[in-house]
């Protein structure tokens, strides 16, 4: 495993990225149902574990033990070893998520990834709840800036899946990813996920410290899980 990222397991993305999930930061992907957020999220852990890492992986979509078994079966040189590897903490309610990111401090010493899947779907069905959103959005802000600081204090990797929202004013078919400019801010890097063709993704790089916004890279999502598309 690097020093300086954590491969998600497709040459193509780790390559958009720089060499993958990079530590000490929060990589935002974002994209509608279907896009590939949780498989990304899901390969990188498997590859986090595989090379004898931690990973802590919060989930708030209740994510398919069967993909992550497919996942870790086909790419783990000793799956039951890796599945020890891959802590994976529910939360059925934005009060639980918050509980479940602040617990990942307890791993963050010997951990080299903490995914949150996603981060903003209990914000979408508090924020109808107060003004604008407000509360909520600021709950989001301080679950990230919290995993930012573990990112950075123990040089580890943070991926977080964020959904999207139609903006009409942006034009027709136009998503606009939620918690808008504030999640931007503090997000290091952000990547935008879209469906392509068939099994096929497209990942456009949006931020990045040290590439430029709009490269652009395809892969496929496979029983095995993300691969390079074939030609």
């Amino acid at each position: 495993m690097s020093d300086s990222h954590v491969s998600t397991g497709c040459p193509p993305l780790d390559d958009l990225l720089g060499g993958g999930l990079e530590r000490g930061q929060v990589t935002q992907l974002y994209g509608p149902p279907g896009a590939g957020k949780t498989n990304v999220a899901l390969s990188a852990a498997v590859q986090a574990a595989d090379a004898g890492g931690t990973a802590v992986y919060v989930d708030t979509e209740g994510v398919s033990v069967e993909r992550f078994r497919q996942i870790l079966e086909a790419n783990a040189e000793d799956p039951d070893e890796a599945a020890g590897n891959v802590v994976i903490e529910s939360a059925h309610d934005f009060a639980e998520q918050a509980e479940a990111v602040r617990d990942a401090s307890d791993f963050a010493e010997r951990a080299d990834l903490v995914v949150v899947d996603s981060i903003t779907g209990f914000y979408r069905l508090e924020r109808g709840s107060d003004d604008q959103g407000g509360d909520s959005l600021r709950e989001v802000t301080r679950q990230v800036t919290h995993l930012l600081s573990l990112a950075r204090k123990h040089d580890l990797a943070v991926a977080v899946t964020n959904q999207v929202y139609s903006d009409p004013d942006a034009g027709t078919d136009s998503v606009r990813p939620l918690g808008g400019h504030t999640l931007m801010h503090w997000t290091g890097v952000v990547v935008r996920l879209e469906r392509y063709k068939g099994n096929r993704r497209r990942a456009v790089l949006e931020k990045h410290g040290a590439k430029p916004e709009g490269e652009r890279a395809n892969f496929a999502i496979t029983d095995r899980g993300l691969e390079a598309p074939s030609a």
